[in-house]
C-alpha cells in the first residue's frame, strides 16, 4: 500500500512540476532563469517556515546536516539553475525531455549507496528512456537545439540524481516535509551570493512577473516538493523518482497546447518512448 501511495504523491508532485515549468518559461521573458531561481527559492523558503514552525528541526547530527546542506545546494541552488536556463534556451517540451535520463542515474546510484533493487524491467524502461533522449538529440543534427541548452540539461540531471539520493538517505526515520524544508531553506542560503546580480531585474519586475514566480514557487517548490519527498519516504528513490518522470511528458505536452511550441514527430516519439519507459520503470 505504502508503494502505491508513493507512486500517487510522485505523479501528483510531476503534475506540480510540469505546470511549474510552463509558468518558469513565462516568467523568463521578463527576468532571468538566475533570478527567477533564487526568488522562487527565497518564496518557498517562507512556505516552508510555518511547516518547520509546526513539526520543528529533527536531530540529524552533524553528517546529517552536512548531507542536507550539500543535498540543498547541489539540487536546488545549482541543478535548478542548470535546468531553467535549459528551459530559457531549448523550450519547456525539448528541456523537459532531455532530463529524462535522471531517474536511471538515480537508480543507479540508490542501488550502489542505499541497496536499492535493480531488475531487467527496470533496465528495458532505462534504455527506452535513452533511446527517446537520442531521437530528440537528433533535433541537434537539425539545427533545432542549441547545444548549451544540452549541456545544461546534462548537469541538471547529474546533480538531480545525487541529491535526490542524499534525500533518500535523509528522510529514513524522519518527516519527508521537514525534510523538503530545510533542504529548500537551504537552498535559499546558498542563493544569497547571487543577490547583487539578480537586483536589476529586481527593481524593474512588473506585479505580473511576481505573481508568476510566486506561483512557480508555490506549486513546484512547495507543493511539488512536499509530494515528492514523501513520495520518496513511501517508496523509496528507486520508484518515486521514475514514476515523477511523467512530468517531462505532461510539461511537452502543454508546451505545445498552451506555449505554441513546435510538436515534431520525433518530440512524439520521444514522448511515446519515454512514457513506456516510466511506465516499465515504476512497476520493476
Amino acid at each position: 500500500m505504502s508503494i502505491i501511495l508513493g507512486v500517487i504523491f510522485a505523479l501528483s508532485a510531476a503534475l506540480l512540476w510540469a505546470v511549474g515549468s510552463l509558468l518558469a518559461r513565462v516568467s523568463m521573458r521578463g527576468i532571468s532563469s538566475l533570478s527567477l531561481n533564487v526568488l522562487r527559492l527565497f518564496m518557498g523558503a517562507l512556505l516552508y517556515l510555518v511547516v518547520l514552525a509546526i513539526y520543528g528541526i529533527p536531530p540529524l547530527g552533524t553528517r546529517g546536516f552536512l548531507i542536507l546542506i550539500s543535498s540543498a545546494l547541489i539540487g536546488f541552488t545549482l541543478g535548478d539553475w542548470l535546468f531553467f536556463e535549459s528551459i530559457k534556451i531549448l523550450g519547456v517540451s525539448r528541456a523537459a525531455l532531455l532530463v529524462t535520463p535522471y531517474p536511471i542515474l538515480t537508480m543507479l546510484l540508490a542501488h550502489i549507496f542505499l541497496g536499492r533493487p535493480l531488475t531487467i524491467q527496470i533496465g528495458v524502461g532505462a534504455f527506452l528512456i535513452i533511446l527517446a533522449v537520442t531521437i530528440l538529440m537528433g533535433e541537434s543534427r537539425e539545427g533545432r537545439l542549441d547545444p548549451r541548452g544540452v549541456l545544461f540539461s546534462a548537469g541538471a540531471q547529474v546533480l538531480w540524481a545525487a541529491a535526490v539520493v542524499m534525500t533518500d538517505w535523509l528522510v529514513t526515520g524522519n518527516n519527508p516535509l521537514v525534510i523538503a524544508g530545510l533542504r529548500i531553506s537551504f537552498g535559499a542560503l546558498g542563493a544569497l551570493i547571487f543577490v547583487p546580480k539578480i537586483l536589476p531585474d529586481v527593481r524593474r519586475m512588473a506585479v505580473m512577473n511576481w505573481a508568476t514566480v510566486f506561483l512557480v514557487a508555490f506549486l513546484g517548490t512547495f507543493l511539488g516538493h512536499c509530494f515528492f519527498t514523501t513520495a520518496i519516504k513511501e517508496a523509496g528513490s528507486s520508484i518515486a523518482t521514475p514514476a515523477a518522470e511523467s512530468s517531462p511528458i505532461l510539461a511537452a505536452l502543454l508546451a505545445v497546447l498552451f506555449l505554441k511550441e513546435p510538436f515534431t514527430r520525433r518530440l512524439l516519439y520521444a514522448i511515446i518512448l519515454t512514457g513506456v519507459g516510466i511506465i516499465l520503470i515504476s512497476t520493476g
